[in-house]
């Protein structure tokens, strides 16, 4: 009698259990498409991720899901509810704060990632802070196809390089908005809190005709966080060289119209000289970055501002040497002073629809000795642009346009011929259009600079998707470069080489670029990913280039006689997966050459700086209590400026490598506290002989200008953060 009731009691049990674990598939998407390898975290704990079709079946029982996808705002709902067929759709808000000019990137229209034509690669801020570096420039230098360079290896400047192409080439922008200018490449990305960083979009190719002048190697989009009541955030970093680095964050006021003040400082001032060549390997420095945020929506339009402001105090040099030894021959030291205030604004209707209105300006002022050599450079620039979110005539089929107009105000006192005072208006406009698995976006920029001729730059960009996996695009246009010779980042003032301007002066630098990229999306509903391949080419003519070659002690500025010819191959593959667990490869190889003879069947000289090959790694694993983080790289021989016949003029193959582990601890409140600990430069890879004739650096035979590696070698460091979100 008993044995059916017992069999019918297990039976009613396993019924339960078997309906409370029904497989349920998560449906994310944006309200119009899939969101592919968004993290679903299940009452804290990572348990996978989307698929390249935004769908996640899990099995896991009643809880709280709580999905994140870069871009968007996170989501959490009750996994107990709403899946009674099965499916449950969960929608995500975008969270960029698009002002148009190049969220998702290039375009004058906002874009999704994977819907645009124009090759773009999108890093995280998690990802950027990872790597716990000191600045946005260092952050970058783990990304395929960006480089940190240093041009000064005492006084410690750096830019940043896309494909071989040095910083001039690249043009920075905040929240779409173009920080132009000569200083910027050296300066813009210096000081921004990477706290204040929402992600990072890069663009390795032309982009002149939507940006102008400085945008022929790529372009840097830093997004902004959007802001939201109650946010605040600190952190201070300590390493084993004594360096100190603080800063913090907070928002308030009403969700229409929210503030938020930052403040980034750096103290860094014990003077390091491992390799015992008497100079500092790392330029010791007092910096302070003010920012200051706005941003307000009303029933029609969304605005943003920016505004920073940015001082440094930076020595580098004799370890002995005092202030009081400045612009002497006593010791040699290189000592700057710079004060940097850069703004951004914008207004852009909220819809998407109508006319968008954005501008930014910067002030730098600099001050400067390099042993004797006095530097001191002030530049003022603005700009304006306003465009149109476009007309249609058929479905898919849009034309945009508009126009800017820029004020750039240079002046120092070297003996080359720099002093500028130039205006620029420009029209410019695109055709974006699809049809069926084909869609492109064609730009047309006219520009007019008050001290040249009329310069026409068209672009091409095509993105053709047989399979909801496959992705290949064509970018291909004009570059074009306005002369704006600013020395300091060729390191030409250390007092060895002399600054000469080729006979007749320089003629504006033109080229013709094309990138070819095909993109595969890839994983299960345990991970997902991409694999991309990237072919990249270059041809300049009357390429402005520093010759440190063809005169002993001096720097030639020059048009060449012949071709320019940068090309290469890139490949990525990005991978994100259940437990909170992310990976990415990547590799470059690369040849940046000068042809004097104008014909490129010959051999070419190598460019100085450009590696022949560089590999990138990123590894890690967030956890809701802990996580842990390694990123390397490999960087192969590259040509570097001539000293004498002792010394060979390429360099020596290195390998950087940072590890790092953290534990996190959510305290009543809500607030998140994080302590990490690592190690960089686990290697201990430095260059050797960074500096050559030192034992005499008041003469000719000083040359600072052969940096190509790490300067600091091995060093630990623990950082603690803490972070509490207002919503």
């Amino acid at each position: 009698m008993w044995r059916p009731i017992l069999l019918f009691v297990a039976m009613s049990c396993w019924a339960v259990g078997a309906l409370a674990q029904a497989p349920c598939t998560l449906r994310v998407t944006d309200n119009e498409v899939a969101v592919p390898g968004a993290t679903v975290w299940l009452d804290g704990r990572p348990v996978g991720a989307t698929n390249a079709f935004g769908e996640y079946t899990w099995s896991e029982g009643a809880g709280r899901i709580r999905i994140q996808a870069l871009g968007y705002d996170g989501v959490e709902v009750n996994g107990s509810a709403g899946c009674e067929t099965g499916i449950q759709v969960i929608s995500l808000t975008p969270t960029t704060f698009a002002l148009g000019g190049a969220t998702v990137v290039g375009s004058m229209s906002p874009t999704r990632l994977k819907e645009s034509p124009i090759r773009t690669a999108v890093l995280s801020g998690s990802s950027l802070n990872a790597v716990h570096a000191q600045d946005l420039v260092e952050s970058l230098d783990f990304t395929t196809g960006v480089r940190e360079t240093v041009g000064c290896g005492v006084c410690g400047t750096n830019s940043v390089q896309l494909n071989g192409m040095e910083g001039v080439y690249s043009l920075v922008l905040i929240d779409g908005v173009p920080l132009l200018g000569g200083l910027a490449s050296a300066y813009a990305l210096d000081g921004i809190p990477l706290s204040m960083i929402q992600q990072v979009e890069v663009i390795q190719g032309p982009a002149s005709a939507r940006f102008g002048s400085q945008a022929v190697g790529g372009v840097i989009n830093v997004v902004l966080s959007p802001l939201h009541a109650g946010d605040a955030f600190s952190r201070v970093l300590l390493d084993g060289h004594g360096r100190v680095q603080a800063s913090g964050s907070a928002v308030w006021g009403k969700e229409g119209a929210l503030w938020q003040a930052g403040l980034d400082g750096i103290h860094f001032q014990r003077r390091v000289d491992d390799n015992g060549d008497g100079f500092t390997d790392a330029p010791n420095m007092n910096r302070v970055v003010t920012t200051l945020r706005h941003q307000r929506r009303s029933d029609r339009r969304q605005m943003r501002m920016t505004a920073r402001l940015f001082g440094e105090e930076r020595f580098g040099g004799d370890t002995a040497f005092q202030e009081v030894d400045r612009g002497t021959t006593n010791v040699y030291g290189e000592r700057i002073d710079l004060l940097r205030s850069e703004w951004t604004w914008g207004s852009s209707p909220l819809k998407g629809q109508g006319w968008t209105f954005q501008g930014g300006g910067a002030f730098h002022r600099q001050e400067s000795t390099y042993g004797t050599t006095v530097f001191n450079a002030q530049e003022w620039t603005a700009n304006v642009d306003a465009f149109h979110s476009g007309w249609s005539w058929a479905e898919g089929q849009h034309v945009r346009g508009g126009a800017s107009l820029l004020w750039d105000v240079y002046a120092d006192e070297t003996p080359a011929s720099s002093d500028m005072n130039v205006w620029v208006p420009a029209l410019y406009g695109e055709y974006a259009g699809e049809a069926g698995t084909w869609s492109w976006i064609h730009g047309l920029r006219l520009e007019r600079p008050s001290d040249q001729n009329l310069v026409v730059a068209p672009r091409i960009n095509v993105k053709w998707a047989p399979h909801p996996l496959w992705d290949l695009r064509l970018n291909s246009g004009r570059g074009y470069r306005r002369v704006h010779l600013f020395t300091e980042e060729h390191a030409a003032l250390d007092g060895s080489r002399e600054v000469l301007l080729a006979e007749g002066g320089l003629n504006p630098e033109s080229s013709w670029n094309a990138n070819l990229n095909l993109t595969r999306t890839l994983g299960s509903d345990r991970w997902t990913g991409t694999v991309s391949l990237q072919a990249f080419g270059t041809l300049f003519t009357d390429r402005i280039y520093a010759d440190f070659d063809s005169l002993p002690n001096a720097i030639v500025y020059r048009n060449i006689e012949g071709l320019g010819w940068n090309r290469g191959i890139s490949g990525d593959v990005w991978m994100n997966g259940s437990e909170g667990w992310q990976a990415a490869f990547g590799a470059t190889w690369l040849r940046s050459e000068l042809f004097e003879s104008g014909s490129l069947s010959g051999k070419g000289d190598p460019v100085e700086f450009a590696p022949r090959w560089t590999t990138n790694l990123k590894l890690g694993q967030s956890r809701s209590a802990w996580g842990w983080n390694l990123t390397a790289q490999t960087v192969g021989r590259m040509a570097v400026p001539y000293y004498d016949a002792s010394f060979t003029d390429v360099s020596e193959p290195y390998s950087l490598m940072h590890v790092s582990v953290n534990r996190s601890l959510v305290t009543a409140g809500g607030s998140r506290h994080t302590l990490t600990a690592g190690v960089q430069n686990v290697t201990n890879a430095t260059q050797q002989n960074p500096l050559l004739g030192t034992e005499d650096p008041f003469g000719e035979d000083f040359d600072a200008s052969r940096v190509y590696g790490p300067l600091e070698g091995r060093r630990v460091f623990l950082e603690w953060t803490w972070r509490l979100e207002g919503r």
